[in-house]
């Protein structure tokens, strides 16, 4: 055969074509660095078999797809109440302060219902308990379909049964671990998926005025909800994991196999033809630490027959990912991460975030009616800008992910904290953008608590320290029906705008957090920096 233009000559070291840089590159598990210009047989094999299609990808795109919209229809239905109180009350039957005791019972149990699914996961798994949430999903919406617009007991126990179903998210959040590399990112999403399932009261509304009354349009929603019970029976996993180890592990076989078949053919392609066995044998630990040392220093190699027998001349030039440190406090016991400083701080700032929010879903369409909304398109808008905002849900794990859940969290806060503050306001058009700080702020408060949990105490606990904080969120959040009353028999403004200012009693926090966040991040770099030096 011709000789290849790109080859040297026979004997020459360095021969980017050799056995020996193969030999090297099997032992060694880091991927060799690929020079400019070098042959593609120098591509680490692992970018191909991260390429390939294997039955494990094709798995775990599935669980990816299954997870997402199982999520939608159940997580946080009974957020789209303004849409429900609306068509309550044009039946009539329920007072003002009735109908915020329902939405209460729906609110609570959706804080609740998510601490009480993470203990049932852990005993029986994802499948059994994502079920059992739809099914809570399934009678809560028949029980709002069936019993009648005076009886107060059916349509709480129907909210109540709708908000269980949002402990399912603790079960679909594992989902992220398909994508470590966008884990952040893969979580935001999620509880934008949360908010998005805000539409279903305003989609049944619609419904019903069309025709379908509330019986036909909820009943329409439970026949989704089963349909999705059935995906989820046959799609979601028994247990704690979305990947399926044996199918993970064949993929993997035949995606290396596959790139070593490509490399071999590669390599023999850059053979000339007169080289024997035995002269590739002798001369490729030589000639493959010549690669690697150009590779790393840009020096050619005084070319010693033996050198890189020890591996130091290929170490040095193997391109080692930048090693990720654990979480801060991941090394503390359970206990010690409880009664750390701070979780504590964590969990004071969601539960002063999240009790005012609960007000806001509870009282917007009765402070939009005083403000003249009469025909409730402010407040239909109100369900529309809460789902709509989904769509901003990575930008906010985008921004922790570079400038730390600390300056995230203070720019919920600041987001929350401001649509309280416009609703002092009596212009309807104005509403319009404090609807929008709320829904945003609303999904970074509680898609951050998430993410400062794992990135700051990691995962080993994850699920007792965000059940313990949706417990502790829940019951503080009763407050919100007191403040409504309050709201109603006293002053609406006085409790508008002391919610502004319990939130903005946060900022304290985000603003302490932020600091020690880039103390960490400094005091890292110059570690890598001396490790670098002293290598080097």
């Amino acid at each position: 055969r011709a000789r290849p233009s790109w080859t040297r000559k026979r004997g020459t070291r360095g021969a980017i074509g050799s056995t020996g840089s193969r030999s090297l590159s099997r032992a060694s598990s880091p991927a060799p660095v690929r020079p400019v210009g070098a042959h593609p047989s120098r591509v680490d094999p692992s970018a191909l078999e991260r390429a390939t299609p294997t039955a494990a990808h094709v798995f775990h795109v599935l669980n990816a797809r299954i997870a997402l919209p199982t999520s939608i229809p159940r997580a946080s239905t009974v957020y789209g109440w303004p849409a429900l109180r609306r068509d309550l009350i044009k039946e009539g039957g329920l007072t003002e302060k009735q109908l915020g005791a329902v939405f209460t019972c729906g609110a609570w149990s959706v804080q609740g219902g998510r601490f009480a699914a993470g203990l049932i996961r852990d005993a029986l798994g994802t499948k059994r308990t994502a079920c059992g949430c739809l099914l809570c999903v399934l009678l809560g919406a028949v029980l709002v379909a069936t019993v009648a617009s005076d009886n107060f007991a059916g349509l709480a126990l129907g909210m109540l049964f709708l908000g269980l179903g949002s402990g399912a998210q603790l079960c679909i959040q594992p989902v992220t671990g398909l994508f470590p590399e966008n884990a952040s990112t893969a979580m935001a999403t999620l509880s934008g998926a949360f908010q998005i399932s805000g539409l279903v009261f305003l989609v049944c509304s619609g419904i019903a005025r069309a025709g379908a009354d509330r019986l036909g349009a909820y009943l329409a929603f439970a026949a989704c909800v089963c349909v999705l019970l059935a995906l989820s029976w046959v799609y979601l996993p028994y247990g704690f994991k979305f990947t399926n180890d044996d199918e993970d592990k064949r993929g993997k076989d035949e995606s290396k196999a596959a790139s070593e078949r490509t490399v071999d053919r590669d390599e023999e392609a850059g053979v000339t033809r007169g080289v024997t066995e035995d002269r590739d044998e002798e001369a490729h630990v030589s000639d493959a630490a010549v690669v690697l040392k150009e590779a790393a220093s840009g020096e050619a190699s005084d070319g010693k027959e033996g050198e890189g027998d020890d591996g130091k001349d290929a170490s040095s030039a193997v391109a080692v990912a930048p090693h990720k440190p654990p979480p801060p406090l991941s090394h503390l016991t359970r206990r010690g991460q409880l009664l750390s400083d701070e979780y504590i701080a964590l969990l004071v700032w969601f539960s002063v975030c999240v009790t005012p929010a609960q007000y806001y879903v509870l009282s917007i369409g009765w402070q939009l009616e005083r403000k003249g909304d009469d025909a409730g398109d402010y407040t239909r808008a109100f369900v529309v800008l809460y789902a709509a905002s989904a769509a901003l849900a990575p930008i906010g794990g985008a921004v922790a992910d570079k400038h730390g859940v600390g300056f995230a969290q203070g720019l919920a806060t600041a987001l929350t904290g401001s649509s309280f503050v416009v609703l002092l306001s009596d212009s309807l058009p104005a509403q319009i953008a404090g609807m929008t700080l709320y829904s945003v702020g609303r999904l970074f408060v509680f898609a951050l608590f998430f993410s400062n949990i794992g990135r700051r105490f990691g995962f080993a606990h994850y699920g007792t320290l965000v059940g313990f904080g949706m417990l502790t969120s829940a019951v503080l959040s009763m407050l919100q029906y007191p403040m409504f009353t309050l709201a109603i028999d006293e002053s609406v403004d006085w409790v508008n705008a002391s919610c502004a200012v319990a939130i903005a009693g946060c900022l304290p926090y985000t603003s302490w957090l932020s600091r020690r966040e880039r103390g960490e991040k400094r005091g890292l770099a110059g570690k890598t920096a001396n490790e670098e030096a002293q290598r080097f």
